[in-house]
């Protein structure tokens, strides 16, 4: 089909899905000529591009790039906004007649970074002429099983000649949060490690991904007291990156263990009391049941976790959570450094 629509906001899949569209349908040879990219187009220069053709054999690739005719998400596409309602039918009209008139060897590929929003009236007129393939992020929480993401990961390594452990796909999407673009990149560089071998273990992982061991090792060191151990590891995680996405992991870290904090409460709230019954308590490991039960994660990360955040109270975490939002502001703002920030967190 001459008109297709890639949309959604996993940009990875999407990015890589436009790679492979530019060398299935674009001779090299003729591609200064035949491959075109429109950033960010409008209603007029879809039109113009529909019009084109190719030079030479084979076929013509236009990539309207950052399309946001067809979502919510606008920006120069807001334009149409500002014009009168007849001048838009006239644009959209023009729009249906030069999709429905595209020659069977130019292909334009609207490349959308947000989810297809079929109630847009540019989004009806593109779906009576286009192919529409989605690219949607799949939702995930650190520590809970995601049977899609984890055959994607495999999947992924396939790709680079290589199987993977179970518990190393774990460590990859927990660490990295499901960023894909990521994934791949740690798993790329592990199967060129162990050549010539072809399986990927979770100690090949950790020893590559040095920065979300360290990451980790801050956080249980921190959760522990153990400031000196922390401050340490703060230390070589700057020495890699800025603080930004060090605060980052912290602040997803502590909104985790405070969900877990409170669906604990809950959980021991809920136990029979009452003259005669000892204190209500469960063992760490039945507590932990219960809450991945109830939130769909794995029992033994949150037990580990539920260790991790043992000291803090459900209140006590929340304020640490604020205070953190307080000190990420500051940053951001200009009145303190990654640095401070970060130190001041770790040593209060």
């Amino acid at each position: 089909m001459p008109v297709l629509v890639l949309a959604g906001d996993e940009d990875f899949l999407l990015d890589r899905r436009v790679n492979e569209l530019k060398a299935e349908l674009v001779d090299p040879n003729w591609s200064s000529f035949n491959f075109q990219r429109i950033a960010s187009p409008d209603l007029s220069e879809s039109c113009d591009a529909a019009a084109t053709l190719p030079f030479g054999p084979g076929n013509r690739m236009v990539l309207l790039d950052r399309c946001d005719l067809f979502t919510k998400k606008k920006g120069k596409a807001a334009d149409v906004d500002k014009i009168s309602d007849k001048a838009l039918k006239a644009l959209l009209a023009g729009f249906d007649e030069a999709l429905s008139a595209v020659a069977p060897q130019t292909h334009l590929v609207f490349a959308c970074p947000y989810n297809f929003d079929s109630t847009l009236r540019a989004a009806k007129i593109v779906e009576k002429h286009a192919k529409i393939e989605t690219f949607s992020k799949e939702r995930f929480s650190p520590g809970s099983a995601n049977p899609k993401l984890e055959t994607w990961c495999r999947k992924e390594a396939h790709r680079f000649a290589a199987t993977v452990d179970d518990n190393a796909i774990s460590y990859l999407l927990d660490s990295t949060e499901a960023d894909l673009r990521q994934v791949s990149v740690e798993l790329e560089k592990a199967s060129v490690y162990i050549l010539p071998g072809k399986h990927i273990t979770l100690e090949t992982i950790t020893l590559l991904s040095a920065y979300h061991s360290h990451v980790f090792l801050l956080l249980d060191a921190w959760a522990f007291g153990k400031q000196k151990e922390a401050l340490q590891s703060l230390t070589e995680l700057l020495s890699r990156t800025s603080g930004i996405p060090i605060i980052a992991a912290i602040s997803t870290t502590l909104s985790k263990w405070l969900n877990l904090k409170a669906a604990a409460d809950r959980a021991i709230s809920a136990l029979p009391t009452g003259p005669g019954l000892s204190r209500r308590a469960l063992p760490p490991a039945e507590l932990a049941r219960k809450i991945a039960g109830e939130l769909g994660l794995k029992p033994y990360a949150v037990e580990m976790d539920l260790k991790r955040a043992g000291r803090f109270t459900t209140a006590k975490l929340a304020d640490i959570r604020s205070r953190l939002c307080q000190l990420e502001y500051s940053v951001k703002t200009g009145q303190l450094s990654d640095v401070q920030a970060l130190t001041i967190f770790i040593t209060s």
